[in-house]
């Protein structure tokens, strides 16, 4: 099914309620308010997130292209945008620009998939295809990760990730530790104050 969620509409109820299969469409220029979490589904065909406009977007997305995308924002102290839960696999994130409110907003990890606690494979999400995103945070906000990167079987591609810095501790736009891969990280943008990838520094 195509689940079509208008400007103002309730992104995570339709998130909640899709299947295997089901492409969820934003429209492009709104601005949906989480945090968001990506539940564990049944079946392996994609679930589909995406910008009304993201078939415009060629090649490696810009911030030139905002108006092309959905936006996704939230300011719950400490706490992701998007939340990929334990177990979560086969979704698809296309045309998405993906930040706080403000610069005052507190934000770790403005994408976190997977976690530092997993000790078996089955709570380890997969089959993830993260393409054409903007993430990023404001040039005066203290943010630590663009994208924790703890999965197993996930593309990043075609994304531009920006203002990824932190006083006093290293900043990655991309960094993973507690996943077993594969990763593709191919034809993206990212920028951070410490490492722009980084695999480790964590037991």
């Amino acid at each position: 099914a195509t689940l079509v969620v208008p400007a103002g509409g309730d992104l995570q109820a339709a998130i909640n309620s899709a299947v295997a299969g089901d492409t969820i469409v934003l429209a492009a220029g709104a601005t949906y308010r989480g945090p968001f979490w990506l539940h564990k589904k049944t079946g392996d065909a994609y679930i589909t997130i995406q910008s009304s406009r993201a078939a415009e977007i060629v090649g490696r997305v810009t911030p030139a292209q905002s108006g092309l995308l959905a936006k996704l924002r939230s300011n719950v102290a400490g706490d992701p945008v998007i939340t990929f839960l334990p177990g979560a696999h086969h979704y698809r994130l296309i045309g998405l620009d993906i930040s706080t409110f403000s610069a005052t907003d507190l934000v770790y990890d403005l994408v976190r998939i997977g976690d530092s606690a997993q000790t078996d494979l089955a709570d380890v999400p997969h089959h993830l295809i993260l393409d054409r995103l903007w993430i990023h945070g404001f040039p005066t906000q203290p943010v630590q990760r663009g994208i924790g990167l703890n999965s197993a079987e996930t593309s990043i591609i075609n994304s531009h990730i920006s203002d990824i810095h932190l006083n006093g501790f290293d900043s990655q736009a991309i960094c993973g530790w507690n996943g077993p891969g594969p990763f593709q990280i191919i034809n993206n943008y990212l920028e951070a104050s410490g490492e722009n990838i980084m695999f480790g520094g964590a037991a």
